[in-house]
């Protein structure tokens, strides 16, 4: 099952947003925004190296006309070991749905800086066609992983098979560790972890791990 895109116009956005204001989006704006849909999430640091790197400024500029046209919202967060970034999701689930996304579903058991490595494990591995965060995943897969959602899933471009991404935003302890490694031995997994962790993701064969730093 791979990730559906869409591609609204602007007309239809600004109405949902009910902004009378002229505004054109650029291309790097729609490449951003379907990666927004696709993973929920993102940061002003990732959209800038990997939307608008060619801006002398990054995205900043980029993502306040996003955000004065009221397709997206953007806060500014603190991030664990990296200090102060802005946090951008789409204003509305209504805007969300124009671009086939949703809302991310944060609160105390998903924060923002663990959505925000997993964002980032979609870049990291190299922008998969088909990588679908949990809540998009078909029964048939979710039963193929033992019933054990992974953060995210795509599939590996030689061998065709599944691939399990996992982000752990430094808090799983050696226990947990282990036994998400287990649910889902015999498949590929890569994981995302900051440098300061409670636990390290042994790597192996099958196991590659990303320190975000």
């Amino acid at each position: 099952m791979k990730f559906k895109k869409a591609n609204p116009k602007t007309r239809k956005l600004l109405k949902i947003s009910n902004s009378d204001r002229k505004f054109r989006l650029l291309q790097a704006d729609r490449a951003f925004l379907r990666d927004l849909s696709r993973l929920h999430i993102l940061s002003e640091n990732l959209a800038g190296a990997n939307h608008y790197q060619h801006l002398k400024g990054g995205a900043t500029r980029s993502l306040r006309r996003l955000e004065s046209a009221g397709i997206i919202l953007r806060e500014k967060r603190y991030i664990p070991g990296r200090g102060i970034d802005y946090v951008c999701q789409f204003s509305s689930q209504e805007m969300a749905r124009a671009w086939g996304g949703r809302l991310p579903a944060t609160g105390a058991r998903r924060n923002e800086f663990h959505e925000l490595i997993t964002s980032e494990l979609y870049y990291k591995t190299g922008r998969p066609k088909d990588f679908r965060l949990a809540d998009q995943l078909t029964l048939s897969e979710v039963k193929a992983f033992h019933g054990h959602r992974p953060d995210a899933v795509f599939t590996d471009s030689e061998t065709g098979q599944p691939v399990a991404v996992e982000a752990d935003s430094g808090h799983y302890n050696k226990k947990q560790i282990m036994t998400k490694l287990s649910r889902w031995r015999g498949y590929r997994q890569v994981w995302g972890q900051p440098e300061r962790v409670s636990a390290h993701v042994p790597t192996s064969a099958n196991v590659y791990v990303h320190v975000l730093s």
